[in-house]
């Protein structure tokens, strides 16, 4: 016992670490490069100062990267909850269906009006939270997650029919909108040029509420992975509790990609790093994950920003170039296990 939560520490530490290294490169490195001292020097300025110019680009990328670290975070700690929901490692925010419906309802808003914004979100923000909601709540259904035996392919078909289904008709919408393309392909690739601050007060309640319901729920998600009838005879309700903790998960992914678009892959990738340096324990698992989003997302939006400066790469396709080699070698490797 004394040993893991030694080697949890260290790798929470090392993460940590990492998430600073990852800051001062955001800070850092851009159309204007700035050294790592004068960067700090410009984010914690003396008192009565005047902002310079310096000042108001360090500013800038602060909050750029305090947004990539927010949305990371909610995606990889959203994944290893729905991971350990659906017993399925192959499970992720991205393959279950929110990013896509929240793609579609930004996507509608933009082609048809985009509406009066609410508490922190512009119209879109909001076509774009409740798309993500409530596809994440069709897939739910759809999978079984209410029955008390689910079953976890059934997640992924789900997951790809009506990603397929969200496909189709956003391609159908921009046909009859083209016009609309460029301001909808931010919404199809993720990214997060002229979002702040305010935008990420807005979403950060419901963040927070998705990710303090994962640690709370952190003892039952390990009940669960071992089995629906386990988890039952030992007083568990395993359709009530993936209600629960999913519903909060879902609040807090539809949330980040309001705030982003649809960035996939995050919450695969990550909780898979996190499980090899903490181990499955979910009330560890699920921290570990939240910090490898954070230092995954900062770098790749960095990357989609700095490698082709001054054009600025959708850091959706950043994500994507990882996540999609791995989810097909996740695949490939669950087949060979398999064909033992």
């Amino acid at each position: 016992m004394r040993s893991e939560r030694s080697r949890a520490a260290i790798a929470y530490g090392g993460l940590a670490a990492a998430l600073l290294a990852a800051f001062t490169a955001a800070l850092a490195l851009g159309a204007v490069r700035i050294a790592p001292d004068r960067a700090f020097q410009a984010l914690f300025p003396a008192p009565g100062s005047e902002p310079s110019p310096i000042a108001i680009i360090v500013g800038l990328r602060f909050a750029r990267a305090c947004l990539a670290a927010a949305v990371g975070a909610s995606l990889a700690a959203s994944g290893a909850v729905f991971q350990g929901l659906f017993r399925n490692p192959l499970a992720d925010p991205y393959v279950i269906g929110s990013s896509g419906g929240a793609a579609f309802g930004a996507v509608c808003a933009i082609a048809f009006g985009s509406g009066v914004g609410a508490l922190g979100f512009s119209g879109i923000g909001i076509a774009a939270f409740a798309g993500g909601l409530s596809a994440t709540f069709v897939v739910y259904l759809v999978a079984g997650a209410t029955r008390l035996r689910s079953d976890a392919s059934s997640l992924l078909l789900a997951g790809t029919a009506l990603g397929s289904l969200f496909s189709a008709l956003v391609s159908i919408v921009l046909a009859l909108k083209d016009k609309d393309l460029h301001q909808a392909w931010f919404w199809l690739l993720g990214g997060f040029s002229g979002r702040g601050l305010p935008e990420l007060a807005a979403a950060a309640p419901a963040m927070v509420a998705g990710l303090a319901a994962a640690l709370a729920g952190s003892r039952t998600l390990d009940l669960l992975s071992v089995g629906d009838e386990e988890a039952a005879s030992l007083g568990l309700r395993p359709a009530r509790a993936r209600f629960a903790i999913g519903g909060f998960a879902a609040l807090s992914v539809s949330a980040a990609v309001a705030l982003s678009g649809a960035i996939g892959f995050v919450g695969l990738v990550c909780p898979h790093l996190a499980r090899r340096l903490v181990g499955p324990n979910h009330l560890r698992l699920i921290p570990a994950s939240a910090l490898s989003g954070a230092v995954l997302l900062v770098i790749a939006d960095t990357v989609a920003r700095t490698a082709f400066a001054p054009i600025e790469m959708p850091v959706g396709a950043m994500t994507a170039l990882i996540g999609a080699p791995f989810f097909i070698y996740k695949i490939a490797r669950r087949g060979l296990e398999g064909s033992r």
